[in-house]
């Protein structure tokens, strides 16, 4: 047996004694010498200290524990292969397939299963013997898979990281390293032990240093079950790191100095910044970059922030770790090249793919709209985008059709239903279910013949090299893919699952980070200890993140946890304790605590280990709100100062001061009270307004009402054609809803009439529940949905003995109600200013434009009046059929916002020469089904008396109403034609409808302080 040294040192105490000594007995032996350290980062920097002191070594002898293993198993291994935790886990996914563990099924549960099997095996644990009385069913099956798995690794000759060390300690030859140092490794597990037992039993010097301090709560672990030859003591002298080591015992608070402090800040993004500046004070007192550390508990989640606030203080840093490959945008764009066909041609998954600018197709913003307008989901690509072809095929037979439009967007269609043809045959190679190998083998082939990835030629080098970089790793995971497929040649699996495991294992696989050498480094809390570092920075220290106490195992009772005598909550908590203690001791002058006091608008908790700190050091608070090397914190003040006219010293670049000032100048002067500049859309005279909608113009009420609203939405949809994104609805829209009760109204109502039928009483009520039946019937037909929304649509139309009465009897039964008026209906869908489609509109149609008079000029109208009911004196109400739910009042014409009841009675006046005496809104929907007039001559009392809710809509002249809602779009039109396009003049908050809301500048708040009109007049 060899002697053996046991150090018991505080972290990172005699490390350069250490390295010291390494470097003599690798220049004696380079080959049987060996530096083992608890972490990667660690191992890394001693390598890095031996290069620049001109040291020579053999790369792989200064390691960690695991990857001292690996080295030992592959150099004596012949017939055993080892497989990386994602390969692990595939092996896993496969077993689990198999069907024979359903308690184990679920999300997640092969990431749970990997964790717990690697703990069993680490710390060696008899499973299931050790639950005892505890055992299960669940335990059964989780025994049955665990034995399935090692026997699999065992029959293929496979090693996974766990059961390496167990190989490793067999393999492990008398003599082979004769000189050991290791050094920092905190609490190793039973199977570490073993492999450490075996090194200083075979070697002829071990030197072995534990990190320890008297303090229990922290460093229980003395180091006796080495057995060492001799215990060399390193107890600190009193200084502050001998204070630190006794935090979170019970020994009176030690005084610090200045050396530790302590600092709490709004949020996340704002604790990032703080360090960033603090980090700038201390490169302009001449402190190098590398002479910086930042630590945070969840490395992951903090490097976002660092990467958004470090560029902004220009400040040179690099991170340790590395992202998953799965979340680099080159290897998703290569994965949904699976995901299209193994998720059935989803369109968000095909419109991903035809927009990628790493994949060789093109046209995808195209087809993204035309995938809206055909309302594809999945699946059946080419029957919708023919059934919209075909819808606009038969639109444009009609006479009343913009011919050169529709051809060029059918031509466009049928372009877009060739070029998915031609991808959805490519990506039907992948189809099926193949074996792993197979699927790979189509998979490659299609890649290669798309000569995808696309790389750029040209762009920022640091993208392309990371780009290159993810793509390199790609590739190597599918060779391990590859190789690990021939494991199961036989196994055929479907393509969606083919998918996953390829995820799987690219989630499993990271990639490295560009490192730079005069750089703040950015690390994780754990990769800390045992460094030297001048200044060190810990961030985020709030309860969950340090100390995260997870102690349940995986698939594990807590009852179930504590017979497996693996870690307890205590464990957990004393191996935080020394992880942020270890971090602390590695700062050689300062160390700067901090942790945010919310996340957004959720509170949270600081850390105990905050509270440990106060307590015993009473630390000083750093930092302050000023951040003086923030490019956008000065872009801020520079503002703030002009806004109060005074003179910023200098301006962020590349912002000038001509530019600041200008651009202030828009948000407090022009969009700050009234609406008056061009910035709020007041244009002004412009000839072009003037000639598009001058005299010759036509409107119609419907864009009148959207001026009215909101002239800015006025001037987005009518002035520069703008249209939002179509919605994605499988059923029927509200348009479409609507379209269809008013062809079923005008068929039955027309084909009434024309039988010489008047209003639907009860004597012929039954024969006009038939015919509109059989009409609602022909026109739901038309539809090709076979949705359960749509099925649910048509009961609720045409009614059904479990649904009860449909929509059209209801609006039957209510006809038959108010037939005692005196209204006789007699024309349906009277159109005007609008081609003429026959069989479609009323034979009182014009295609003409009523010219209606308005003041010294004309207003020319289009539109089309949904039904037209007469008394016997000529008379009439005009109605219009509403399936939304909710409607314009009587109130709403007198303020000008409702227009379109009063100026169809006026255009069906100018057309027929007959008084026109009430407007209606008919509400046919599921919940409501009423004929409610919104204004009624005041001395038709007795004709109104059966309409419901009528009583508060009589006027006494309606030509008065009319002739206000006349001078209200004389109004209107001039603010169109003098370019006067402000955001919406009433404090209410925007109709859920509009589809601009993201391009909007109304602000409710700046109408409540505006002095004078909204729109800017006095």
């Amino acid at each position: 047996m060899s002697p053996a040294v046991l150090y018991r040192q505080l972290p990172g105490e005699g490390l350069d004694t250490f390295i010291a000594e390494f470097r003599k007995a690798a220049a004696r032996d380079p080959f049987g010498t060996v530096f083992i350290v608890p972490t990667s980062y660690l191992a890394r920097e001693v390598a890095r200290r031996l290069g620049d002191g001109g040291a020579s070594f053999v790369a792989d002898t200064v390691t960690t524990l695991p990857g001292f293993a690996r080295k030992v198993f592959f150099e004596h291994a012949a017939a055993e292969t080892p497989i990386s935790a994602a390969d692990s886990r595939l092996i896993l996914t496969r077993l689990l397939a198999a069907g024979r563990y359903p308690l184990l099924a679920g999300t997640g549960a092969v990431d749970e299963l990997a964790t717990l099997f690697d703990v069993l095996i680490m710390r060696k644990v008899d499973y299931p013997a050790a639950l005892g009385d505890l055992a299960s069913a669940k335990s059964a099956e989780i025994a049955a898979l665990f034995g399935a798995y090692l026997r699999f690794l065992d029959g293929h000759g496979l090693v996974d990281e766990s059961t390496l060390f167990s190989r490793a300690v067999r393999l492990l030859a008398a003599g082979e390293f004769r000189t050991v140092f290791a050094y920092g490794l905190f609490e190793p597990m039973p199977l570490e032990r073993d492999l450490l037992l075996a090194l200083r039993e075979s070697a002829d010097e071990f030197h072995y240093s534990l990190p320890y301090a008297p303090n229990p709560a922290v460093f229980p672990d003395d180091g006796e079950w080495l057995h060492p030859d001799m215990v060399v003591s390193g107890d600190a002298p009193d200084s502050h790191l001998s204070h630190l080591a006794g935090l979170f015992s019970r020994r009176e608070p030690g005084d610090c100095g200045k050396f530790i402090r302590l600092a709490e800040r709004r949020d996340r993004e704002g604790e990032v910044r703080a360090i960033a500046q603090e980090i700038r004070d201390l490169l302009a007192a001449g402190v190098r970059p590398d002479e910086i550390i930042v630590a945070f508990p969840d490395l992951a989640s903090a490097v976002p922030y660092v990467e958004e606030v470090f560029p902004d203080f220009a400040l040179p840093y690099t991170a340790s770790g590395g992202r998953p490959l799965s979340a680099s945008p080159l290897v998703q764009a290569l994965l949904s090249v699976l995901a299209v066909p193994a998720r059935g041609y989803r369109r968000e998954d095909v419109v991903a793919l035809m927009t990628s600018p790493y994949l060789p197709n093109a046209g995808g913003c195209e087809l993204d709209i035309l995938s809206r307008e055909a309302r594809i989901t999945a699946g059946n690509w080419d029957g919708r985008l023919a059934a919209l072809i075909f819808a606009l095929e038969e639109e444009r037979a009609r006479p009343d059709s913009a011919q050169s439009r529709l051809a060029e967007k059918i031509a466009s269609i049928d372009a877009a239903r060739n070029t998915v043809r031609g991808l959805f045959a490519d990506l039907s190679v992948l189809e099926g279910t193949k074996t792993i190998r197979e699927h790979l083998a189509a998979y490659r082939s299609l890649l290669e013949r798309w000569q995808a990835p696309v790389m750029p030629a040209e762009g920022e080098p640091d993208l392309r090299e990371d780009e290159a970089r993810d793509l390199r790793g790609f590739m190597e995971t599918l060779a391990a893919l590859d190789r690990v497929s021939r494991l199961f040649p036989e196994e055929k699996v479907a393509l969606l699952e083919f998918s996953s495991m390829l995820t799987l294992l690219l989630a499993g696989t990271r990639t490295g980070r560009r490192r730079h050498g005069n750089a703040v480094r950015v690390v994780g809390v754990r990769e800390v200890a045992h460094l030297a570092v001048p200044y060190l920075f810990v961030g985020d220290l709030v309860e969950g993140t340090m100390p995260r106490l997870t102690t349940r195992l995986p698939f594990t009772t807590d009852a179930e946890t504590r017979r497996l005598a693996t870690r307890s909550k205590e464990d957990i908590l004393r191996e935080e304790r020394y992880h942020f203690l270890a971090a602390l001791l590695a700062a050689r002058t300062r160390v700067s605590l901090s942790y945010p006091a919310a996340d957004g608008a959720t509170p949270l908790v600081r850390s105990g280990f905050v509270d440990a700190v106060r307590e015993a050091f009473s630390p000083e608070t750093w930092g302050n709100s000023d951040l003086p090397d923030s490019r956008l914190a000065a872009a801020r003040r520079a503002g703030a100062l002009l806004a109060r006219g005074e003179v910023p010293a200098g301006m962020p670049p590349p912002l000038t001061l001509r530019e600041a000032v200008r651009r202030l100048n828009v948000e407090n002067y022009h969009r700050k009270g009234g609406y008056d500049s061009p910035y709020d859309g007041m244009l002004g005279d412009d000839p072009a307004l003037t000639e598009r909608f001058g005299d010759g113009a036509v409107f119609s009420p419907t864009a009148l009402e959207t001026y009215a609203d909101c002239p800015f939405r006025f001037y987005l949809e009518r002035v520069l054609g703008l249209a939002p994104l179509p919605q994605i609805d499988p059923d029927l829209t509200a348009q479409e809803r609507g379209a269809l009760v008013h062809r079923i109204a005008y068929r039955f109502y027309s084909g009434w009439t024309c039988d010489g039928n008047g209003p639907v009483t009860d004597a012929c009520y039954a024969d006009a529940l038939r015919r509109i039946l059989d009409a609602g019937r022909e026109e739901a037909e038309r539809f090709a949905f076979e949705t359960p929304a749509w099925a649910a649509d048509k009961e609720h139309l045409l009614g059904s003995p479990a649904a009860g009465r449909g929509l059209l009897e209801r609006f039957l039964r209510h006809e038959a109600e108010v037939a005692a008026s005196r209204f006789v209906p007699h024309a349906f869908e009277v159109s005007f200013g609008l081609p003429l489609a026959p069989g479609e509109v009323d034979a009182a149609s014009v295609p003409d434009a009523v010219a209606i008079p308005l003041g010294d000029g004309t207003i020319r109208l289009r539109g089309r009046v949904d039904r037209v009911d007469v008394m016997s004196d000529g008379r009439f109400m005009i109605t219009d059929y509403k399936t939304g739910s909710s409607h314009h009042r009587l109130k709403d014409i007198m303020a000008g916002k409702a227009l379109q009841l009063p100026l169809y009675l006026r255009a069906v006046e100018t057309l027929t020469g007959r008084e026109g005496v009430a407007g209606t809104y008919y509400t046919l929907r599921r919940g409501e089904v009423k004929n409610k007039p919104i204004f009624w001559d005041a001395g038709l009392k007795e004709c109104f008396s059966c309409f419901p809710g009528s009583g508060r809509s009589s006027v006494g002249d309606v030509r008065d109403l009319v002739d206000t809602t006349l001078s209200w779009v004389q109004r209107y039109l001039a603010g169109i034609r003098g370019g006067c396009f402000p955001p919406r003049s009433d404090a209410g908050p925007c109709p859920a409808y509009c589809g601009f809301k993201t391009v909007c500048r109304f602000d409710a708040l700046r109408l409540i302080t505006a002095e004078g009109n909204p729109d800017g007049t006095d």
